[in-house]
């Protein structure tokens, strides 16, 4: 799953795209004026299309694992699992925790706390990862995805 994950990026051409907006941002604080002000907006939406790429590479290693719990639990055990307990993670409390995350920021105070602590962050935060991956897999778009793959390999 890991290794899907990275050719995910790969396919994608996530590195090209990174390289062009990097150099953009970093040609806007040059420019005179406005310049700074237009590379800050660009960092911010850099920033949030680095966690979208993240989640398309996570969708990535789903459809090569076709089990969304196998996915998962690579993802638990990337976050800070240890190896010895590898036997005790809980898929589905991760995404218990996923839905308690989501339902205290669904508040404006919430959200915004949630903002303050995630806008920065180049990849999703772990939890929410993990229930993007279980809700994608869920979805018409994955099952077709899967049909498709399957007629073509026959």
């Amino acid at each position: 799953a890991v290794l899907a994950h990275e050719l995910g990026h790969l396919k994608c051409d996530h590195g090209v795209w990174l390289t062009f907006a990097n150099l953009l941002t970093l040609g806007s604080y040059r420019l005179p004026g406005l310049g700074g002000f237009i590379a800050q907006r660009l960092e911010e939406q850099l920033i949030r299309w680095l966690r979208a790429a993240e989640l398309t590479c996570d969708r990535a290693a789903l459809l090569v694992a076709q089990d969304p719990k196998v996915a998962i639990s690579v993802l638990m055990k990337l976050t800070g699992g240890c190896p010895s307990m590898a036997d005790q993670l809980n898929v589905d409390a991760f995404l218990e925790q996923a839905h308690s995350y989501e339902k205290a920021s669904s508040s404006p105070i919430g959200w915004y706390i949630r903002n303050a602590q995630t806008r920065q962050l180049s990849h999703p935060l772990p939890v929410l990862r993990a229930r993007e991956i279980d809700e994608w897999s869920r979805s018409r778009e994955y099952r077709s995805l899967l049909e498709r793959a399957t007629q073509m390999s026959m």
